[in-house]
């Protein structure tokens, strides 16, 4: 099947935390097909060899008026052809993007849980806003530390995990945190987000939440090297 590429442009561009940088891009096109909160981009790049490569980038907002999107990049230990890309494309410059796609989607629930690493907090963004702060949310978000923190205004009760000088990619830290937990009376949904091995770890640790399975959605967005 073939997909259509569209053509983007960086128009700005800012720091956001310690790790991550906010690329505002142009992109009409793609923002006239966004159809919920927390759609991803296939960004086209080259890698050392000049080789196509491919990186997927959860949209953090649109502006449908003016045709503006914003992606975070979070910029990994040891870099990337993503992490090359982000710091070094200057405004005005044009970028190729596939998409948006992705199959996360907000249902019905009493309460909402999101745990995650530094990669699923544009997703965790998103998501919190899209349900707004009346909703019952819970954010169990794991970064280095202070300094990684963004703001996530519109969920309701926020719990930040620093990791220190650990590596990030361990289930511990976010793994405590769940156990921690007591789950609300109603029903709720969970929604974890970050690296591979990790996330699927944790949808083994709802039974005490009340969460089945069929209620919790698992996506992996790195893998951790061996």
């Amino acid at each position: 099947m073939t997909r259509t590429v569209h053509d983007a442009t960086v128009i700005a561009r800012r720091q956001l935390t310690a790790s991550t940088l906010r690329l505002t891009l142009s992109a009409p096109d793609v923002c006239a097909l966004v159809q919920r909160p927390a759609h991803d981009l296939e960004v086209l790049l080259a890698d050392r060899d000049g080789q196509r490569v491919k990186r997927r980038y959860t949209i953090r907002q649109t502006r449908p008026d003016t045709g503006e999107l914003d992606l975070d990049v979070v910029l990994h230990e040891g870099g990337g052809p993503g992490a090359a890309w982000a710091t070094t494309a200057p405004v005005g410059s044009h970028v190729n993007l596939i998409g948006p796609r992705g199959k996360l989607e907000l249902r019905p629930a009493g309460w909402y849980l999101f745990v995650g690493d530094e990669t699923s907090l544009p997703a965790i963004a998103a998501l919190t806003e899209a349900l707004g702060p009346t909703a019952c949310t819970v954010v169990l978000a794991e970064v280095a530390g202070p300094q990684d923190q963004i703001p996530l205004t519109a969920a309701l009760d926020v719990r930040w995990l620093h990791r220190d000088r650990s590596p990030a990619g361990d289930p511990e830290l976010l793994s405590e945190a769940i156990a921690a937990l007591t789950a609300p009376a109603d029903h709720g949904r969970a929604y974890l987000l970050g690296e591979s091995r990790v996330v699927r770890e944790l949808s083994q640790q709802l039974g005490h939440l009340a969460i089945a399975s069929q209620r919790a959605f698992v996506k992996g967005y790195w893998n951790r090297r061996t």
